[in-house]
């Protein structure tokens, strides 16, 4: 009797385990994959996942579950996931061109145009006539910005294998319009009609082609035929509708909504459409009634919430659109509309840092965003911030040229700049595309006004209260216009309808004051300030700006001491406004009352220390004092608050250079001051006084002579330069120069000196 190895018996005990357990782990496998496409077959994708991964678990090699596993994550919308399985599916099944394709797609998509060619080219290579890879390498052909005929010749092979392919004569129609051949994309659209009758996207891009050349009539008709098609769905009414909307014809349009809602009551998209369009026609507490309706349908959309808050917002009520919002972003906090609402909201309230904040954010998921790029330019600009603004408002420019806002606004910060010639270019290119742009006309008509070019700003203010007669802005500056010329019953006229339209228009009622002022009609004029006082009730900015007006009239009466009590009034009423505080403290300095001016100087501070002027004037008083330490604090103190502040960064050279001290740091102050405001006479000179005491006198002469020519009476500058010349050796010309410095005025600050120096010529 033979006896069976004992080992051989234990490995056969080992190899039927092990074959029961992969028999078993495949029934498993096989039964989650049955349920699994059970539920993705019901559309339960959620639990048709949880099925597949467990039979993925089992079988990892399976090319049925995979297969089953790619289906479900498209169905829920994971791409990356879908990406995943299919380079998996790849791997499993090279000689499978579907998944191969199916990866090069998701390769595109990303941008990786290098691994997406090379399964296109794999896939071609074996199966030229592949269309779907006919359709990947013409869409690289594009992304490589290829010749549109090399293109539109892939096209052309697909429709010469399937000429059923409707979305070929889709793509070639589009290829056509970019080639201005119009008759070839018509005929390639009905081309695709006639393939697939039953598509929308082919009415719709039939209806775009239709709008594109402006044929109303026929864009109608194919929206119309494709309702006649489809007359059980709502989608084409709603394009229909909004085709009305677009063509002015709001009545047309409010009944085709009506009659989605009657086809589907319970699609919200026909109620935000009738929203947005009641809204359109003033009309908000309609358009508020059908957004609500479309809350109760989908209560929890964001989508909805957040046009409900954007209604609020273009209805001016800024409190309810930010509560919607902030529940909005308290459950989603990165919800881009919401984020982008806020922005505009914060903007809205002046809160400029915050809301650039919200921008500079959803900038950076998107740098390349034109919108984005505006918002953040007009916050930057709103807060005056135009070094920052204008090479974004650029960029915005580059990515959407016809954002008129964004050119309007480059426009403005040229002409606040001085720049002309810019300013006018930028608004030409607004009036171009707007030719009745209010505000663009009338930036033009400032800029006309700088140029010394009356008439033309005359004409167009004229035109443009024609244009819009309830609007003061250009009543205000057809006033100005006839100011300049004099022609003091117009100027009236013209200032008095602007306030006429808007009594609370404080730069309308200070050239009004200006003009009686300048007629030295100073009782009538304050007569005004107390008549408008009585209209603007309690507001205490308003009266301040009021009160000062009249304390400088009453200055000009020479009824000093009564308008140093007015401004004393317009300082209690609003103790921020800055400009009676100057005016108060330069009546004290006049007087020779320097620690009266440096207390009011001191009080300033104090309500408003965010402003760099206060200390600029105070560190003149305290130089006149010679408290040089407290003089070179407060210039410091108010570069602290802003480097920039020409005034204060002039003085402190200009303090530097008197000292004999510190004489580079002045001349890197100097400096900045020429580059900042080089127009500017007193900076001109101050740095030539800068280079004076730094021996640096031919420098010195060029700047004392720019000065002269500027300034040809200013006793100081003829001194400077008279000096320099000296120390240059050119005794004649510094002869001249310092003798008429003292013709100019005999006791100028450094006569003696002048005098001196003659002395020794």
């Amino acid at each position: 009797m033979n006896t069976v190895p004992v080992k051989f018996i234990i490995a056969l005990v080992f190899i039927g385990f092990f074959f029961t357990g992969c028999s078993s782990d495949e029934k498993k496998a096989k039964t989650f994959l049955t349920e699994a496409q059970g539920y993705f077959e019901k559309g339960d994708y959620a639990k048709a996942k949880i099925q597949i991964l467990n039979a993925v678990k089992l079988v990892p090699d399976s090319l049925e579950a995979h297969d089953l596993q790619a289906k479900v994550y498209l169905k829920l919308g994971d791409a990356q996931e879908t990406f995943k399985t299919f380079l998996r599916l790849e791997q499993l099944a090279p000689e499978n061109m579907d998944y191969k394709l199916q990866t090069a797609s998701f390769y595109m998509l990303s941008q990786d145009s290098h691994e997406a060619e090379r399964r296109v080219n794999e896939a071609l290579e074996k199966e030229p006539e592949n269309i779907k890879a006919l359709y990947l390498h013409a869409g690289l052909l594009g992304a490589k910005n290829q010749d549109l005929n090399s293109v539109k010749a892939v096209y052309e092979k697909i429709l010469e294998i399937d000429k059923n392919q409707a979305k070929a004569h889709l793509i070639i129609a589009k290829i056509c319009m970019s080639q201005n051949k119009p008759d070839e994309a018509e005929d390639r659209l009905k081309q695709a009609l006639s393939i697939d009758p039953e598509e929308t996207g082919i009415y719709k891009s039939l209806f775009e082609f239709y709008l594109s050349r402006k044929d109303v009539e026929s864009s109608e008709k194919i929206l119309k035929s494709l309702i006649g098609k489809k007359p059980k769905e709502v989608e084409p009414l709603l394009i229909l509708g909004n085709f009305y909307g677009s063509q002015g014809k709001a009545d047309e349009a409010e009944e085709t909504f009506l009659k989605a809602v009657e086809l589907d009551p319970k699609s919200p998209n026909s109620y935000m459409l009738l929203a947005k369009l009641m809204n359109s026609r003033k009309n908000p507490k309609e358009a508020e009634t059908y957004i609500q309706k479309a809350l109760e349908i989908e209560p929890e959309n964001f989508e909805i919430k957040n046009a409900y808050a954007d209604f609020h917002f273009s209805n001016n009520d800024i409190t309810k659109a930010e509560t919607l919002v902030d529940e909005i972003l308290a459950k989603r906090k990165d919800y881009q509309p919401s984020k982008l609402l806020k922005g505009k909201i914060l903007a809205t309230r002046k809160d400029y840092d915050k809301a650039i904040d919200i921008f500079q954010s959803l900038l950076k998921d998107e740098p390349e965003s034109g919108l984005f790029n505006y918002l953040l330019g007009s916050a930057l600009f709103e807060k005056n911030d135009f070094d920052k603004a204008k090479p974004i408002l650029t960029k915005a420019l580059e990515k959407n040229p016809e954002l008129i806002q964004a050119k309007l606004m480059m426009a403005d910060m040229y002409y606040r700049g001085g720049d002309f010639d810019l300013a006018e270019d930028h608004v030409k290119q607004v009036l171009k595309l707007s030719p009745k742009h209010y505000k663009a006309n009338i930036l033009m008509g400032n800029i006309e006004m700088a140029n010394k070019k009356n008439a033309f700003a005359k004409a167009i203010f004229e035109d443009m209260t024609e244009l819009e007669p309830d609007n003061p802005s250009a009543w205000y500056r057809l006033g100005m216009v006839h100011q300049y010329e004099k022609n003091i019953p117009e100027a009236l006229k013209n200032y008095n309808k602007a306030l006429e339209l808007n009594p609370k228009l404080m730069d309308v009622f200070t050239n009004l004051i200006s003009v009686y002022a300048s007629q030295k009609e100073f009782e009538k004029a304050g007569g005004l300030c107390d008549d408008q006082l009585k209209k603007v009730g309690d507001n205490p900015v308003v009266e301040s700006i009021i009160l000062n007006l009249k304390g400088s009239l009453l200055v000009a009466s020479k009824k000093v001491e009564q308008g140093k009590t007015v401004f004393r009034q317009s300082i209690e009423k609003n103790p921020g406004f800055i400009t009676p505080y100057l005016t108060l403290a330069n009546l004290y300095t006049s007087e020779g009352k320097i620690d009266e001016a440096i207390a009011l100087y001191l009080t300033l501070i104090e309500k408003r220390p965010e402003q760099a002027s206060p200390h600029s004037f105070i560190g003149t008083l305290y130089e006149k004092q010679q408290k040089y330490d407290l003089a070179e604090t407060h210039y410091k103190k108010a570069l602290d608050i802003d480097p920039d502040y020409i005034p204060a960064v002039n003085n402190l050279a200009f303090f530097y250079a008197e000292q004999g001290r510190d004489l580079d740091r002045a001349l890197d102050l100097a400096r900045q001051a020429r580059e900042k405001a080089e127009k500017n006479p007193a900076v001109m000179d101050t740095l030539g006084w800068v280079y004076y005491k730094k021996e640096f006198y031919d420098s010195a002469v060029t700047e004392f002579e720019a000065c002269v020519e500027k300034e040809p009476k200013n006793p100081i500058f003829n001194y400077h330069l008279g000096l320099a010349y000296n120390k240059k050796g050119d005794s004649v010309k510094a002869e001249k120069a310092l003798k008429k410095a003292l013709e100019l005025q005999k006791d100028f600050s450094g006569a003696n000196e002048a005098k001196k120096v003659l002395g020794q010529l």
